[in-house]
């Protein structure tokens, strides 16, 4: 069988209108979901992009290789799902964002406009000051009309190309990576109009209290500059993501049409999913970054030839994506990967071999210190560190502003979903230890460069990050 992996940027999963039921416009989207398997609780392994994707790629969490933030990119060293399949034989065409490290070796037999980084994201090292992201309110001002063809335009273009040329073979994996709905927003007259008609005000859901605000959070709120944004501002912004998320929508549509049109759907797994979400304003946020449901919970749809439509609601994440590529193409996965194959799933709904929880991690810029997440039985468990730790019911508070270890902290069941939260927590890892690793690569990282502040020039930079799985060793920024 043959796949195509889409992956978008900054998709949240409830910005969908078979989701959602409002006002939004992704006909393709709830196409792919009516003729395929929806995982209703897909959560991304690291709520920031390069972290994400190197996860995904490897099939293995953010802290078992270090890939912590956006100044440690996937470079290559870790066995990446390329490599394993080219070990076997299979193709791995890339087309699209990777977010992965400039210089690295990916085994790639194609590839273009593949969204390499050629410089760090200094904000990881200042993670320890309270500060602003310096021009991070320009971010809000980056709305506006289409006027000229766009990187996600050339992309899909290549994609269709691509397959054009290479349908008709057998043993190919095309990977396809959007930058919508990311910011900057700029969207199509037509869709602007659509939703501007549709979105006259800011909803009430946006605006201040914000009860779940805890230390940490209110520092990513100051960092992210989210304190003080107008509220026409704040609405444009939700315009802008609304048209990006249906820009998106059509290239999946054009894309699935290509498909049916070049005879090959019944050959031909089709797999959507997204790095991390958008935080959309909600709890007085934006960017992502943090482990709310509108930043860490992302989509997930896949159609696969001769496996029935269906909803499934267990919890699964971005590494699963490794083994799952790995069944589809016939194609061992490795040993000792966090993923785990969701093909059991998708057949049956049930798959009693697999863990009962989700996990997320975050090491990045904004938050002093890390962050931790288990989705597990409906319970949204946040484990900080030097914080306390917060702990949602997601089927009776899905808008996450009663943090049940403050509203009641001697409930019985309270204490027993924590309890078995922390448990699950501590089998993936010890949060201190991997909190202390980060932060000292980070610091080593930052005096190698010589970074005092934002503006500081980073050449010389070789992000190779650590990893505790067995690869091959590699050269450390010196102490």
């Amino acid at each position: 069988m043959n796949v195509i992996t889409v992956m978008s940027d900054e998709h949240s999963y409830q910005m969908m209108q078979f989701i959602d039921k409002s006002i939004l416009k992704t006909p393709n989207l709830d196409r792919l979901a009516a003729e395929g398997v929806v995982f209703d609780r897909c959560y991304s392994t690291c709520p920031v992009c390069a972290p994400a994707r190197a996860s995904f790629f490897t099939g293995r969490y953010v802290g078992r290789i270090g890939t912590w933030d956006n100044s440690t990119p996937y470079d290559g060293t870790v066995e990446g799902i390329s490599h394993r399949l080219n070990k076997h034989g299979k193709r791995f065409a890339c087309i699209g964002k990777t977010h992965f490290y400039v210089h690295g070796d990916y085994g790639f037999d194609y590839e273009q406009y593949a969204g390499y980084m050629s410089r760090p994201d200094v904000g990881c090292y200042f993670r320890g000051e309270r500060m602003g992201k310096p021009e991070a309110g320009k971010r809000y001002q980056n709305v506006s009309l289409k006027t000229e063809e766009s990187y996600d335009d050339r992309v899909l273009e290549a994609s269709l190309q691509w397959l054009e040329e290479h349908h008709a073979e057998q043993g190919w994996h095309l990977y396809v990576g959007f930058l919508d709905p990311h910011f900057p927003f700029r969207v199509k007259p037509e869709n602007w109009e659509y939703y501007e008609e549709r979105i006259p005000c800011v909803p009430d859901v946006l605006k201040p209290p914000f009860t779940s605000l805890n230390e940490p959070l209110n520092c990513l709120r100051s960092y992210f500059m989210c304190e003080d944004l107008p509220e026409e501002t704040v609405r444009r912004l939700l315009i802008g993501y609304c048209c990006a998320v249906t820009e998106l929508d059509e290239r999946l549509g054009i894309l699935l049409d290509r498909i049916d049109a070049l005879g090959i759907r019944e050959q031909t797994a089709f797999l959507y999913t997204s790095d991390h979400g958008e935080q959309l304003g909600f709890h007085g946020l934006w960017w992502k970054c943090t482990m709310f449901e509108r930043s860490a919970h992302i989509p997930l749809l896949m159609r696969v030839p001769g496996l029935a439509p269906r909803r499934v609601d267990a919890p699964v994440d971005l590494c699963d994506l490794f083994p799952t590529l790995c069944e589809l193409m016939e194609v061992p996965p490795p040993e000792g990967i966090d993923g785990q194959s969701l093909l059991a799933l998708a057949r049956k709904g049930t798959d009693p071999a697999r863990r009962d929880f989700a996990f997320s991690e975050y090491h990045a810029h904004g938050m002093p210190d890390g962050s931790f997440m288990i989705f597990w039985n409906h319970y949204k468990y946040v484990y900080y560190c030097y914080a306390a730790p917060q702990l949602f019911q997601l089927d009776s508070d899905p808008q996450e502003d009663h943090d049940l270890l403050l509203e009641r902290p001697q409930d019985p069941q309270v204490r027993m979903a924590e309890q078995e939260c922390h448990r699950r927590l501590l089998s993936v890892c010890n949060p201190y230890e991997v909190d202390a690793r980060a932060k000292d690569y980070q610091a080593r990282m930052k005096k190698a460069l010589n970074v005092s502040s934002y503006g500081d020039p980073t050449e010389g930079w070789i992000p190779y990050p650590e990893n505790t799985v067995g690869a091959p060793s590699r050269r450390m920024p010196n102490a």
